[in-house]
This record gives structure tokens, C-alpha cells and sequence, in this order.
């Protein structure tokens, strides 16, 4: 009935041997621990870039689109949506960035910079993002159009510019 137990039996981990085993696992799973962290915070990095580099196509794309645009003569951001858009007149919370006049290509004056302010929203939170378009002649009929997005990301500015010209749709 009852179990024999051989007391002479000397298998088996020490108290000692157990604690530098545990200890080894904890150092181990620290540095597993250290590295899932690690590529947490370089994917949030490309992820703000990411997000920058849309935002800077998005702008040009605008800039392109409304300086070959007929019949519509004004550009908009707007401060709630922060969206960009080309209308003949202002929505609620519109800030105008180009009334074309004559032409919307011809309101787009060299040696010219706007800026703005996008929040753009990313995984659990919002980034700013610092939207700078510079305009500058790159010929008789033709004009530079440079976009530069700048944020901030672990106290490091960063920024993508992209530019691109623009040809005069009309040319007298």
C-alpha cells in the first residue's frame, strides 16, 4: 500500500542549479523582450514616413491638378478635415491657398511658400505634420514646385521632400 521512496537517490536539479537555470531564461526572454520593442518603435518610424510621403504626394498631386484646372479658380485647406481641395468657393473652416487669377497657373507666383499644419492620425494616436510648398521659376513657361513634409519623431526633426514642374497649360 504504502510507496518505497529510495532516499539515496541524487538525481535531479539543486536549488542552486534551478536558480541559474531561471536566471538564464530571464536574460534570455529580456533580450527577446528588448528586440520585439526595437521593432515596434522602427515600424512606427516607417509608418510616419509613410504617412508623410502620402501626404506630400497628396499635395502635389493637388498643386498639379489645380494648376491645369479650368473654370475652378481657388484652392483650399481645411483646418478641421486638414484636406485639400478645389473649389469655386469656401466650405466651413477653408483657408484658401491659391485664387487663381487669371489662370490658376499664373496665381501660383514664383518665389512664393505656404505653409500648413496636417494632424494625421497613426495606429493609437495623432502626428503633426509640417507642410511647406515653395514656388520657383524654372524657365519662361515653366515653374518648380517643391513640397517638404518635416515631423518629429523620438525628438528628431525629419522630413521628405519630393518637386516637381509644373508647365504652363495656356502658353502665349
Amino acid at each position: 500500500m504504502g510507496a518505497v521512496v529510495n532516499l539515496n537517490n541524487k538525481s535531479g536539479f539543486t536549488l542552486i542549479e534551478f536558480c541559474v537555470a531561471v536566471l538564464i531564461m530571464m536574460v534570455g526572454l529580456m533580450g527577446l523582450l528588448q528586440a520585439v520593442n526595437m521593432a515596434t518603435m522602427h515600424n512606427l518610424g516607417t509608418v510616419l514616413r509613410n504617412e508623410a510621403i502620402s501626404l506630400a504626394d497628396e499635395n502635389m498631386v493637388m498643386t498639379k491638378t489645380f494648376s491645369q484646372s479650368v473654370g475652378v479658380t481657388k484652392l483650399f485647406f481645411n483646418t478641421v478635415t486638414f484636406a485639400t481641395t478645389i473649389a469655386p468657393t469656401a466650405q466651413a473652416n477653408d483657408i484658401e491657398l491659391y485664387s487663381g487669377s487669371p489662370t490658376p497657373y499664373d496665381s501660383m507666383t514664383p518665389n512664393s511658400t505656404i505653409s500648413v499644419l496636417a494632424k494625421r492620425k497613426t495606429r493609437s494616436g495623432f502626428c503633426n505634420y509640417s507642410v511647406v510648398r515653395a514656388i520657383s521659376a524654372a524657365g519662361s513657361n515653366s515653374k518648380e514646385v517643391a513640397v517638404r513634409v518635416s515631423w518629429r519623431y523620438k525628438g528628431s526633426k525629419l522630413s521628405h521632400v519630393i518637386s516637381s514642374l509644373i508647365t504652363n497649360p495656356n502658353p502665349l
